[in-house]
């Protein structure tokens, strides 16, 4: 759901929970630390229950969500959250907007929010004060990079790069080869790639270079927002060239056509290349496979770091021709696919999927049986003592009446009628069917989702001239379970 956005963790517990029958409540310090989105959380929460799982907070009001009141208190504490987090984001907001307008009283420039400096820059931390609790408060300013590389300091060969190449229609891959062949590593790794010369060609970098402060450029899902919604400030950090030699730099940018990169299964799900997309590796340095067509009729896979970095960080181009490696994928896949779908096993255990799943909608509760054995023996202890004598009648009844309504409601929930839901052995055969003709004769992107759920990796072996295919086949597909190297050679 888009509402859990990159919580991994979170997303793991969730599906552990669902798939361990013994599992039958998800602790919480509060429901603010589950979920403050009140619409995705609510949803979720009612997934959970029909699965017969609970979210429990430790310091929340219990409330009864199959009761009135219960389902108003339930959307309230929901939204309060969601009210509180939005809140919060305003302030966050509404203070790194006056930060980076607020310049420094010793330097004159302007503070920064956080984040790694252009390349050329630093970041330099300076302490103004303390806070309320006697800690030092920190601010970070940005300040030329002097650190000497290659015979010149880092700020000396990014302007260099800017003015004298950028500014004078250098293109991506000429900026890339000059900074691997003088020895500058670069920002984050050893060796630079065009596309990082195209990030930092952006228009908002280059008026950072320009000594402007710009800030909210991007929003959620890291998505540019509009030029109108940045916040820029002249003179906010030392400039490393004019702005007159930005704009110059912008103009020749847009005169170019951009090049398309190859950069994730979201892009490339319909593309020709069943195996693009992170799913075809380089065992050398672990670079994605890109597609490459040299001629009308010659399609290959090469390693990113060809085109990107020219080899650097690898080693000699091998080229893998598309049809061969693809073929041989899909033959391997079929064949562990015929060789190991046990229909009458995968027929049983999504039968008792289905079981599970019309019990909690019939309101069937699997624990219920306990809970009336416990209350038989509470009723008997009852007994007991006015045998022995106890002389409160009146309690007696009132307690004897409340557990012998609450055994009634729970001896319900163990009787379930009706007709389960159940597939039988044919139809798990049509389906295994269906999934072979969408190998052979499916979209591209049926194939692909065929392939990601059945492929853990595929591995160049660049210096033995192989590909090592790992299969993974889940659970809910087979009965086999686990991944199994098969060497193919190029």
């Amino acid at each position: 759901m888009g509402m859990r956005g990159h919580r991994a963790e979170f997303d793991k517990m969730l599906a552990r929970a669902k798939a361990d029958r013994e599992i039958n409540a998800i602790l919480v310090h509060d429901y603010s630390r589950f979920s403050r989105d009140s619409l995705g959380a609510r949803v979720l929460v009612r997934e959970l229950r029909q699965a017969g799982i609970r979210v429990i907070s430790l310091n929340d009001l219990e409330v009864d969500s199959e009761t009135v009141a219960g389902v108003y208190m339930e959307a309230i504490t929901f939204a309060k959250n969601e009210a509180y987090s939005r809140e919060v984001a305003f302030h966050t907001k509404k203070g790194c907007r006056a930060n980076v307008s607020t310049r420094d009283t010793d330097t004159g420039w302007c503070y920064k929010n956080g984040g790694q400096p252009l390349w050329g820059y630093r970041s330099e931390r300076l302490i103004r004060g303390e806070e309320k609790k006697g800690r030092p408060l920190i601010k970070s300013i940005w300040v030329p990079d002097d650190q000497e590389v290659a015979g010149k300091p880092v700020s000396e060969w990014a302007r260099y790069c800017l003015v004298e190449l950028a500014a004078k229609g250098a293109n991506l891959d000429e900026l890339r080869d000059f900074c691997n062949h003088s020895g500058i590593p670069a920002p984050r790794q050893q060796y630079w790639g065009h596309t990082t010369w195209n990030s930092l060609l952006h228009p908002h970098c280059l008026l950072e270079y320009a000594g402007y402060g710009v800030w909210n450029v991007r929003g959620k899902k890291q998505r540019y927002n509009p030029p109108s919604e940045w916040v820029i400030v002249e003179n906010a950090h030392e400039a490393l060239i004019t702005e007159e030699e930005a704009r110059k730099i912008i103009e020749i940018r847009a005169g170019k056509k951009a090049k398309c990169f190859d950069t994730g299964y979201r892009r490339s799900k319909d593309s020709a290349y069943l195996l693009s997309g992170g799913l075809f590796v380089c065992g050398r340095c672990g670079s994605n496979l890109l597609r490459m067509r040299k001629t009308a009729t010659a399609s290959y896979y090469i390693c990113g770091s060809q085109p990107h970095r020219r080899g650097l960080g690898c080693g000699p181009a091998v080229y893998v021709p598309q049809m061969e490696v693809e073929s041989q994928v899909m033959i391997g896949l079929t064949e562990l696919l015929d060789a190991c779908i046990d229909t009458k096993g995968y027929a049983k255990r999504f039968n008792n999927e289905l079981r599970q799943i019309w019990e909690v909608s019939a309101g069937h509760d699997p624990n219920a049986l306990q809970r009336v054995k416990e209350i038989d023996v509470k009723i008997a202890n009852i007994r007991k003592a006015v045998e022995d004598g106890l002389s409160d009648a009146s309690w007696t009844n009132t307690r004897m009446r409340e557990l012998l309504e609450e055994r009634s409601n729970l001896a319900a929930k163990t009787l379930i009628g009706g007709e389960v839901p159940q597939i039988d052995v044919s139809e798990v055969m049509a389906y295994q069917a269906q999934v072979q003709r969408s190998l052979s004769v499916g979209t591209y992107e049926e194939k692909k989702r065929i392939l990601r759920s059945c492929v853990d990796k595929i591995t160049m072996a660049p210096d033995l001239l192989e590909v090592e295919i790992n299969y993974k086949l889940p659970e809910a597909i087979g009965a086999y379970s686990g991944s199994g190297g098969v060497l193919r050679s190029l």
